[in-house]
């Protein structure tokens, strides 16, 4: 049976604004893997790297939006 895992405040955030996780591989230009493990594990965190190409399509989206607003450091 797999593991079910809820889905990550980023993920349940991206799904609100009607970003699919095709368009977060492509815009993002992050692996496939990393943006399904950002969708659905809340307790996956990424890489600096991949949290600033993130930031960079959540400031779009709103400039107020902070990266403690979607993952637990």
């Amino acid at each position: 049976m797999p593991r079910i895992t809820p889905k990550s405040k980023l993920g349940k955030y991206l799904i609100k604004k009607g970003y699919t996780q095709t368009e977060i591989v492509k815009v993002a230009n992050i692996a496939r893997r990393t943006v399904s493990r950002i969708y659905n594990d809340s307790n996956y965190i990424p890489s600096g790297s991949t949290i600033k190409k993130l930031m960079g399509i959540l400031k779009k989206i709103d400039p107020k939006n902070k990266i403690d607003d979607f993952f637990n450091f």
